[in-house]
């Protein structure tokens, strides 16, 4: 029997991991270990690792390395934390193989304990490109760490190969954040009362995520116009979920709760991946700088209002209105949303991430693999022109 351990930080990362260590879970000859780490042992962003037993997820294993501060310090020293917890656990724990998901500090942090005590990665959402994080730097590095590659379309996989890994080492899965959306009992019949309780129900709904910028355009953390559009749109109904706990998460949280009040306004610190999906489902517009417009939301056939840099550089379906952090721009691209013609495009849309069955992949591969096979990794050179 191999031991496969799954690293999880975030609400978010967890939604796209969901299913995948659920069909792990149901493999005889494979036991799971969940590290739920990050976010999800902090009750300021609403202590979502009980989201994972709610869901059924066995074997959880609870990291602490989140220090409260989240300036730049704080996140490195977090990220040296999280590196010495998971590599005394990981030891402890003696497996077989580690999935990680993503490009976040703390799936970086694991990913070099990991290959510190010799211990396979498999590495979901490989060779993307986001332009306006240093995520990016963090995710590269984690694909040059992990041995297995699961990226999401075949020009991730071309990136990987770039980056000098083995074509037979890299298999094109499509996201599996999309799984959930082709598995009804996700989002049919979810509870929604506690979230929508808008005065009038009757008016478009817009989910709201906007994630701190950590690269770059740092200027794009100043969200004054969005929220200035926000408080002047009464026709709108706004459901606002938390950012990340990165860089300017704290303060933007601060803002989000003086909107409060307004009665076309929620603010949710975690509706957790069911609920998430449920609500974008009856949503008229994704608007913020969240990959989930990118990556779930064209799924759906509903527009995607992507602002700023954080999500450049990746593949983006028609239904995707991109836009800067600037109100005159935001109200247009608000107005484009709500156009019927653009409605009738999106209709037309279609997924460049896939259409499902992403985690039956990733787990069948799992299962079937040698895995002494991966411990080497010779760089595979592209020809030169």
């Amino acid at each position: 029997m191999r031991k496969i351990g799954v690293v999880t930080g975030t609400r978010a990362d967890f939604g796209l991991l969901n299913r995948v260590i659920l069909l792990l879970q149901k493999q005889p000859a494979i036991k799971t270990v969940v590290f739920a780490c990050g976010t999800h042992l902090s009750p300021e962003y609403g202590y979502t690792i009980n989201e994972l037993t709610e869901n059924g997820i066995e074997n959880i294993i609870p990291i602490e390395m989140l220090l409260s501060s989240t300036t730049r310090v704080g996140i490195a020293k977090s990220t040296g934390l999280a590196t010495i917890s998971f590599a005394d656990v990981f030891n402890n724990q003696q497996l077989d193989c580690l999935l990680i998901l993503g490009d976040r500090f703390e799936i970086f942090a694991a990913a070099q304990a990991a290959l510190f005590l010799g211990i396979p990665i498999a590495h979901i959402h490989g060779g993307e490109i986001t332009e306006g994080a240093f995520d990016e730097a963090l995710r590269h590095s984690i694909s040059k760490m992990a041995s297995i590659h699961f990226p999401a379309t075949d020009s991730f996989a071309k990136r990987l190969m770039q980056l000098g890994e083995q074509p037979s080492q890299i298999f094109v899965t499509g996201a599996p954040g999309v799984d959930n959306i082709q598995h009804t009992e996700y989002v049919n019949d979810v509870e929604l009362s506690t979230v929508l309780t808008f005065k009038n129900l009757k008016l478009p709904l817009f989910l709201v995520t906007y994630h701190p910028v950590t690269n770059g355009h740092v200027d794009e953390n100043d969200i004054s116009s969005l929220l200035e559009l926000i408080i002047e749109r009464h026709d709108i109904n706004f459901l606002v979920s938390y950012p990340n706990a990165d860089g300017e998460g704290a303060a933007m949280i601060r803002q989000w709760l003086e909107l409060s009040h307004l009665e076309h306004v929620t603010i949710c610190p975690s509706l957790g991946f069911k609920r998430y999906l449920a609500v974008m489902k009856q949503a008229a517009c994704v608007i913020g700088n969240s990959s989930s417009g990118l990556i779930e939301a064209p799924s759906f056939k509903i527009p995607t209002i992507n602002i700023g840099t954080r999500q450049k550089g990746r593949p983006k379906s028609c239904s995707v209105i991109d836009t800067v952090m600037d109100k005159s721009c935001l109200i247009q691209a608000v107005n484009q949303a709500l156009n019927h013609d653009f409605i009738l495009q999106c209709q037309q849309a279609v997924n460049p991430y896939g259409e499902g069955n992403a985690s039956e992949k990733i787990v069948k591969i799992l299962s079937e693999i040698d895995l002494s096979n991966y411990q080497l990794k010779p760089f595979y050179d592209i020809e030169m022109i």
